[in-house]
């Protein structure tokens, strides 16, 4: 289900004329016009430069224009840094949530020594390979004291268990970190699927790590108020109101949770990660968990992503360094740094899902290690294979070679008849990974040259926008039908015509 920008265009001209017949101004109907456009494309600002076009004279211009200021007064639209133009809600959106963000990261402490970190570390982790685990036990030595907290990585990397383990420590010691003697969880997510699925994995998670806790009386105990957290919509946990459109908790009447975790955090746009800070009290704990590379979010705004590219990864600044390193045996950190979020921001780096060659090629892509990720490929080893692609004729072979090579597969997927449940289990097996959107390269060319080979096989119109098997994103929230962004279903053909499945 693509939700075209089509709809947003019409919107961004229906602005600009609105702009125009107000203030007269054909080059802030243009401006107008362009952040506007910038937001449909989940952008919170545009450089008008270039992004736009406009020229150093035009920007000055506009930034003369009564409707546009510089932030410290309400104005329509707000320019910064010479050329990026806000519309006034995202301007006030960021600066408060960055406001926030730096308010929370300056009040982080180190309340637990490193003698009483490495025994809980220990109990926590027992049995489990200390390498593979190590940004996980940095990250629940290093939660306490803190009131914000990202902690980020991959599929397969453990999210879930090491924030279960955050969770206990947080508990555990819950007055020397500054909360309640028994502190009150909250769980929510951007969707209800994705709620739904942290409450499983908590609760599945919480079964597992039970019979390593047995020894532990106190880390048992504390597993029963976790495993029983209930997770909901972010919508529902701040109380939105349909009907108006205001929010029942926010900076005047806080939210009563000790603790906040925040899953699928990717998700959360600016104004609803800024409310969401709004509605914590100063002494609450926020964990937001994600990984910046999946789905962005449907509104305006990259926060995870920004937040957790504002400082190196997984850098700590020294004092933290030296506790961890009293506690793990080791300073974990890859850098020192003095950075407001340094410590609070981790990154899960191995995979428990992936192969031992595609977990080294994540890595270096991740860092952005080009010649490692070359170095890497150029040895055509293990689970990687490197196929050079040197043009569309080259791609275009490559692909026919991949479904020729997963004929059976596809073949399943495209009969006449197939089961909702098996075609969505067929389409979850076999599916290519795209860096980028757009091009011959990205998803919509891959997605092309696939569907016109697929037709050739298969024997339907290519041209046509639907057909037996396709397969759909959904890219807009639809909670009346219960699906959400990123959630993926397939097109098939039955008694009742062409019908979209997704998993319950």
């Amino acid at each position: 289900m693509n939700a075209t920008s089509l709809s947003e265009r019409d919107f961004d001209v229906a602005l600009a004329r609105w702009v125009r017949q107000r203030s007269g101004s054909d080059l802030l109907a243009r401006a107008a016009g362009a952040v506007s456009n910038a937001e449909a494309q989940g952008h919170v600002r545009c450089d008008l430069a270039a992004d736009a076009g406009f020229s150093a004279t035009e920007i000055d211009a506009l930034r003369a224009h009564a409707w546009i200021g510089d932030g410290d007064a309400f104005t329509p639209f707000v320019c910064v840094d010479a050329a990026n133009l806000y519309t006034w809600r995202n301007w006030r959106n960021e600066t408060r949530l960055a406001q926030a963000l730096r308010t929370r990261a300056a009040a982080r402490s180190l309340p637990l020594d490193a003698a009483t970190l490495a025994a809980d570390v220990d109990t926590l982790f027992a049995g489990m390979d200390a390498d593979a685990t190590r940004w996980q036990r940095a990250a629940v030595a290093a939660v306490p004291g803190a009131r914000v907290f990202v902690l980020t990585g991959g599929p397969g990397t453990g999210k879930t268990t090491t924030v279960l383990r955050m969770l206990l420590m947080l508990l555990k010691h819950a007055q020397a970190c500054g909360l309640p003697v028994h502190p009150t969880i909250a769980l929510a997510a951007p969707t209800g699927k994705a709620a739904r699925r942290l409450t499983e994995s908590v609760a599945r998670e919480s079964g597992r790590l039970e019979s390593a806790l047995a020894g532990d009386s106190v880390f048992a105990s504390l597993l029963s108020r976790v495993a029983s957290a209930q997770a909901q919509t972010l919508h529902r946990l701040l109380g939105f109101n349909g009907r108006s459109g205001e929010f029942a908790f926010d900076a005047d009447a806080p939210l009563p949770a000790d603790i906040m975790v925040a899953d699928e955090a990717s998700m959360i746009d600016l104004a609803m990660m800024r409310r969401l800070f709004d509605a914590l009290r100063p002494d609450a704990v926020l964990i937001l968990l994600g990984d910046p590379a999946q789905l962005y979010a449907v509104e305006a705004g990259s926060v995870l992503g920004d937040i957790a590219g504002s400082v190196a990864e997984n850098a700590l600044p020294a004092a933290l360094a030296a506790r961890l390193s009293g506690a793990l045996g080791t300073a974990p950190t890859k850098a020192v740094s003095d950075a407001p979020l340094a410590g609070q921001v981790i990154t899960l780096e191995h995979s428990f899902r992936a192969g031992k060659g595609l977990q080294a090629a994540l890595d270096a892509l991740r860092r952005g290690d080009a010649d490692w990720v070359e170095s890497l490929l150029a040895a055509n080893g293990g689970d990687l294979v490197w196929q050079r692609c040197d043009g569309e004729a080259q791609l275009r072979a490559n692909l026919s070679a991949w479904i020729a090579a997963h004929e059976d597969t596809f073949a399943t997927l495209m009969r006449t008849g197939i089961e909702p449940a098996e075609g969505l289990r067929v389409l979850r097996q076999t599916q290519i990974l795209c860096a980028l959107r757009d091009g011959s390269f990205g998803a919509q060319g891959v997605n092309a040259a696939m569907t016109r080979q697929f037709a050739k096989r298969f024997g339907f119109d290519a041209s046509s926008d639907w057909h037996h098997g396709r397969a759909v994103i959904v890219t807009r929230n639809d909670s009346a039908r219960g699906l959400y962004n990123g959630d993926v279903g397939i097109a098939l053909d039955g008694a009742d015509g062409l019908r979209v499945w997704f998993d319950a």
